[in-house]
């Protein structure tokens, strides 16, 4: 072992020298890309030179280096660090890490924050496993933060769980660079001991605590932010975000396909305290990924709202690499790692080039490696397991005794929702009507992972559903279905041809018939299939969603955060209707 060691460390040091002898002008790059602008994250300027690179890193800067065992000339075109993505959860793109990998690097994306919480919550520890495992396949690097509240709250049953030995344990995996988002904060500021344990453990080695405080302010944030967690990505408001600056926080500034807070934050940034920004896309949809882009999307937007590009571009790459500690990645300079973007421009973002440890990967969109190969276990392939075929009475709802009902009421373009209050119609036989009031449509949450097949149903307006069903087995944070329709027939309809799918979405008609759906074999979670196939299928469901009369622009990725019970006000779990403002059940 002692040689081995001995072996690794004189091969390291042979890499060094050989780029140091290009550093010192004694020998030819391995790659020299001439005639760039070089964006200078630390400066804030553009400099015009050459970029030697040599064994995976880039050696030097400068018009005095012009020899280059392999020569590319950029013409004037702007050289970026790689771009990094401070907060995805890679389940919500719906694709493995390789597929996902080859559709982001094409984009400028090197690097990405994952946090593997939604299969952790299907399968535990395991889960955290496979993903590790299937990143290890990916062309651009996947770190992981370890999932930090799963199950994240006891309002809701889930697949897996991972306790404090647990995250412990995946705490010390390669490629492991922090604990996941700390969803349970009334288990921090309480002092829960098995919450603070988990915290220990990421302290004694080391490693960043990412933070997830919806609307926490006062002595709340004060005490969350006490306990070491470091960033948040839930800021709705500049209020909110500038309190949370004010007190140390580095925040994440969201945009997803469900909502998006980079308008409403972007003002806020100046040159005194934009190291405290990131930019993440947290949950991102295939398609949009194909068609938009992924972080040069927020770029592009950031700049056409009015932001200065050279800053924007520090924000999405120097400061998401300090914060995760990722010391070797983040700019074009010499000793950091050759993760490289050539922009045509900087306004529109398009990737022209991309290189990965010194290697063009990528050209004008396209990556031009084959897929690498992933098979994922048959075992995570047959996770959706409901106790019985429903039928259309377990989508009754009984009357209230008195007054009015209480109804979700869905918030445009974010994961908060309003606590509303109904008179609801009644059907023939006393329960609530399958449309008890304008606007209104029934909701259920059914749980799928062979526990107990409990099931709750409630409200909800805003889905603008004027027929048939939508159901998905993606249903933050437990993943158990979630379905919302006009009639009870077309609810039941749906849970059961989508349990028969192995998870995924679907929408069904008045019949009850299918009319478009995207299977999600692993996991209930995510697909086997290539990007472009999954953006067709999801094209086709959200077309099937609209013909029944829904406007939501994701009318699934909205479902599943209706689930979510850790995001204000009002949510509904398999355990019932959850009033979030205040952890109970109405």
């Amino acid at each position: 072992m002692e040689k081995d060691r001995e072996m690794e460390i004189n091969e390291a040091a042979q890499k060094i020298k050989r780029r140091l002898a290009v550093a010192r002008g004694e020998e030819p790059a391995a790659l020299l890309l001439k005639n760039a602008k070089v964006v200078n994250v630390f400066s804030g300027e553009i400099v015009e030179g050459n970029v030697a690179i040599e064994e995976g890193f880039v050696a030097a800067v400068g018009d005095q280096y012009t020899g280059g065992k392999d020569t590319i000339d950029l013409k004037g075109k702007y050289v970026a660090p790689g771009l990094i993505d401070a907060h995805l959860h890679i389940e919500s793109t719906l694709l493995l890490p390789p597929e996902l990998g080859r559709l982001i690097t094409a984009h400028g994306t090197t690097a990405v924050i994952n946090d593997p919480h939604e299969i952790a919550n299907v399968f535990g520890p395991d889960g955290v496993k496979l993903i590790l495992e299937a990143s290890r396949h990916a062309i651009c690097d996947f770190f992981a933060t370890v999932p930090s509240s799963v199950p994240s709250t006891d309002l809701e049953t889930a697949g897996g769980a991972i306790d404090s030995g647990e995250v412990a344990e995946l705490l010390g995996y390669p490629g492991v660079i922090g604990l996941g988002e700390m969803m349970n904060y009334p288990g921090v500021t309480g002092g829960d001991t098995e919450v603070l344990k988990k915290i220990i453990a990421a302290n004694e080695k080391g490693k960043v605590i990412d933070g997830h405080a919806p609307a926490v302010s006062g002595k709340g944030l004060q005490a969350y932010l006490s306990a070491g967690v470091k960033s948040d990505h839930e800021c709705i408001t500049k209020e909110e975000a500038r309190e949370k600056l004010n007190s140390g926080m580095k925040i994440i500034i969201r945009h997803g396909s469900a909502t998006s807070s980079l308008e409403e934050l972007l003002p806020l940034i100046n040159h005194a305290n934009s190291t405290s920004f990131m930019f993440g896309s947290d949950d991102r949809e295939a398609g949009e990924l194909l068609e938009k882009g992924h972080i040069n999307e927020i770029l592009r937007e950031a700049v056409s709202l009015g932001a200065d590009p050279l800053l924007m571009i520090k924000i999405a790459t120097l400061n998401a690499a300090l914060h995760y500690r990722l010391y070797d990645r983040g700019a074009v300079a010499p000793g950091y790692r050759a993760d490289l973007v050539v922009f045509e421009d900087l306004t529109d973002f398009r990737a022209a080039l991309v290189i990965k440890n010194g290697k063009v990967v990528a050209q004008n969109g396209k990556v031009l490696e084959p897929a690498p190969s992933y098979e994922p276990p048959a075992w995570a392939k047959d996770s959706v397991q409901l106790k019985r075929t429903l039928q259309a009475e377990d989508f009754k709802l009984p009357a209230p005794a008195e007054g009015k009902m209480p109804v979700i009421g869905l918030v445009p373009g974010q994961l908060v929702t309003e606590k509303l209050f109904f008179e609801v119609e009644l059907a023939k036989d006393g329960s609530v009507a399958a449309v008890p009031a304008p606007g209104v449509n029934k909701i259920a949450v059914i749980e799928r992972h062979g526990k107990n097949g409990r099931m709750a149903v409630g409200l909800i307006k805003g889905t603008g559903l004027e027929k048939g069903a939508l159901a998905s087995s993606v249903a933050h944070d437990s993943h158990n279905l979630v379905v919302t329709g006009a009639s009870e027939e077309a609810m039941a309809a749906a849970v059961n041809a989508l349990s028969g799918l192995g998870g995924g979405f679907i929408a069904v008609d008045e019949s009850g018939s299918t009319i478009a759906s995207l299977p999600l074999p692993l996991a209930g979670l995510m697909s086997l299939d290539s990007a472009g196939e999954v953006a067709t299928k999801m094209k086709a469901v959200l077309q099937a969603a609209r013909e029944l009369g829904t406007t939501l622009p994701q009318p699934f990725l909205t479902l599943s955060f209706m689930a979510l019970p850790v995001i204000p006000s009002l949510k509904i779990t398999d355990c019932g209707l959850v009033d979030v403002d205040n952890f109970t059940f109405l």
